[in-house]
């Protein structure tokens, strides 16, 4: 049958040979196909995929006869919107028992009817198939809207979860390539110079997973990318391919040839910060009807590949938005991060410099908790199988181990470096007293000498001045080794028995000067400190170094810790405490001791034995350390199973290699 000259998306099916004579005048109002029943199949192709509007206009027999295969026709082809107009009388309601919706039949038109009257019929019935097809629309578009607004909402949220940079990165890329349906991409971060001013532009991740390093581009007009990020405006290319010559950037086709790949749609968007400047830039390569479709080099270059419409730019415009606010939030961190980490390290080095002598204490200390930690997440049997600490975990645990001892910025300095019992001002106080008497002693023994000579003249004076020369050797000898047995009982190793029989009868003694003042030995306070029996601290002294876990609790609980390292305060508030109650500052039973502060002890006791630098002790070696550590567990201090971890992993000695 002949057609009409009229649009290609709206039909007529009838049987009515000579309708289009009938029409012929009205078939510019009317724009539309006409077909018979047999050349149905012609609207799919003449549709070219659009929703087509199909009207029947056939008699009540023709539709009697040819409803089942209508039926099935409408059924199978869901974009084909339809009204039926049937040449029969207006009282026909036959239509009502066939196989096809009511809803469907527009109305009957008999044929006397007037030809105006068919005209408007025909007219009418495609008003309102075109409503249809605008509701339709509208409600697809609303669909199409909602799924995208779900899918950028999503976005957002993951974007805004996401902590590891490098997936932060890909997550960003994937999400641009799956809302445009973009087969190909990449992301570009810029890079500041020391000034904050935009330095250059990285490439830093490609959607091929190319094994290509990171790389360089300018910030300027010569480069796609550079163009973007200099400019801060948008690209979208139909064909890269296909460039006029006269724009100011130019498309690289070296990552096509490297790759077989064929670039050909392109959309290239900026992502900017809440400053307007732009933080970087990503790169969507060949837009898809389908963003699953898997496309072949030959398919690139036909027209399976689509340009990037309006509304594709403003999704990935929206998802950059957020992109560079996740970016600047992940950088955000990174730098809060860095400055908190700085202040660590600023903190601990400040309060060992107080005391050079534990110097990288709570440095190694650190390493050597960490260690432990890892080292308990590797095991598979035993009490700690089912522990396993994440890296926010062992982040705690490392700046716990570093502040443990930043209570000490509390202690005095006199009790903190205390190398000895007795400051070298005291001990030289001492002595010069022992020099005092032993001159004493001299100017008596010349007092004797001269009432000799002067009641009996040299008459046996030799032997005399020899008895008193023996007199001053032995107060000599018996003063000199007070003052040794006092320089012993000075230093911190453990007092034995005899010096500190020896050092009660000292503090006893007295000695009568020759002006008639009565002079003691040893004061009571000196006396006092020189009777410890174990360091170089007494009770009050010791009671205040023991006061720094105190100390370090209270400033570590003035820090705002986030969710993730909220029990730094804890551990190290535990790291004294040990397992039979007797530790300090609050005397903790086994199970009340967070077994991060426990792994802490050993690596805090280690420490000590194994340290090198203090003055007042030899570094122990590391058998004899590791002996000390399983006495430790004997007497209920520390935990024997963390211990056997500790040495077993050989945890501590990249550490002790390295110092």
């Amino acid at each position: 049958m002949p057609v009409t000259k009229s649009s290609d998306s709206q039909f007529i099916i009838t049987d009515d040979p000579f309708f289009e004579g009938k029409i012929a005048d009205y078939s510019k109002k009317i724009k539309a196909k006409v077909l018979a029943l047999p050349e149905l199949d012609q609207i799919e192709s003449d549709s070219h995929g659009r929703i087509a509007k199909v009207l029947f206009y056939v008699s009540r027999y023709e539709l009697e006869t040819k409803h089942n295969e209508i039926h099935q026709f409408l059924k199978n082809h869901p974009t084909i919107m339809s009204n039926f107009i049937v040449r029969a009388p207006i009282d026909y309601t036959g239509y009502i028992a066939l196989n096809i919706e009511e809803d469907l039949f527009f109305t009957n038109v008999p044929d006397d009817a007037p030809l105006i009257f068919l005209v408007k019929a025909l007219a009418n019935a495609f008003t309102s198939l075109q409503m249809v097809v605008d509701k339709f629309e509208l409600q697809k578009r609303i669909n199409v809207s909602t799924n995208e607004i779900s899918k950028l909402t999503k976005i957002g949220i993951s974007l805004a979860n996401e902590k590891d940079f490098t997936k932060l990165l890909r997550d960003i890329l994937n999400s641009a390539r799956e809302i445009s349906n973009s087969d190909s991409g990449s992301l570009y971060l810029v890079e500041k110079d020391e000034r904050g001013n935009p330095r250059n532009l990285r490439f830093k991740i490609s959607a091929l997973d190319l094994s290509s390093d990171e790389f360089i581009l300018p910030i300027n007009k010569k480069s796609i990318a550079g163009y973007v990020a200099f400019t801060g405006k948008q690209l979208n290319i139909p064909n890269v391919y296909e460039l006029s010559g006269g724009e100011e950037y130019k498309f690289n086709s070296d990552f096509d040839k490297m790759s077989n790949y064929y670039s050909k749609s392109m959309l290239v968007v900026p992502m900017k910060d809440h400053h307007d400047e732009v933080v970087g830039v990503i790169q969507l390569i060949n837009r898809k009807k389908n963003f699953q479709t898997k496309l072949t080099l030959d398919e690139m270059k036909t027209n399976s590949i689509l340009e990037y419409d309006k509304y594709s730019e403003e999704l990935v415009m929206a998802v950059a938005g957020q992109a560079a606010v996740a970016i600047q939030n992940n950088n955000l961190i990174h730098d809060i991060e860095t400055l908190f980490e700085g202040f660590v390290t600023a903190s601990v080095s400040a309060i060992e410099s107080r005391d050079p002598t534990t110097s990288g204490h709570s440095f190694r200390v650190a390493q050597y908790t960490v260690g432990l930690a890892e080292s308990v997440n590797a095991i598979q049997t035993g009490r700690f199988k089912d522990i396993h600490f994440n890296e926010s975990q062992v982040k705690e645990i490392r700046y716990a181990s570093l502040l443990h001892d930043f209570g000490k910025v509390g202690v005095r300095e006199k009790v903190l470096v205390k190398a000895k019992k007795l400051e070298d001002y005291e001990l030289d106080l001492i002595r010069w007293r022992f020099q005092f008497i032993l001159k004493d002693v001299e100017a008596k023994l010349a007092q004797k000498k001269i009432e000799y000579l002067k009641k009996h003249g040299n008459s046996g004076y030799m032997e005399f001045e020899q008895s008193i020369h023996l007199e001053y050797v032995l107060e000599k000898e018996k003063l000199e080794e007070m003052v040794r047995v006092i320089s012993e009982s000075n230093e911190p190793s453990i007092l034995e028995e005899g010096n500190s029989n020896f050092l009660e009868e000292i503090s006893k003694m007295s000695y009568h000067t020759t002006d008639g003042n009565q002079l003691n030995l040893l004061m009571p306070k000196e006396f006092g400190f020189l009777s410890i029996r174990r360091g170089s601290l007494d009770f009050e002294e010791r009671r205040e170094i023991e006061s720094h876990v105190e100390h370090t609790f209270q400033f570590l609980s003035k820090i705002p810790w986030t969710r993730e390292l909220k029990m730094v305060p804890a551990i190290a508030h535990g790291h004294h405490e040990k397992l039979n109650g007797s530790g300090y500052p609050r005397g903790l039973s086994a199970v009340e001791i967070p077994v991060q502060a426990k792994m802490m002890a050993i690596a805090d006791i280690f420490d000590a034995l194994t340290d090198q630098d203090r003055p007042y002790k030899k570094a122990v070696p590391l058998d004899r350390a590791f002996d000390i550590l399983k006495m430790e567990v004997r007497d209920q201090h520390i935990d024997g199973d963390l211990l056997d971890i500790f040495i077993g992993s050989n945890a501590y000695e990249r550490i002790l290699h390295k110092r």
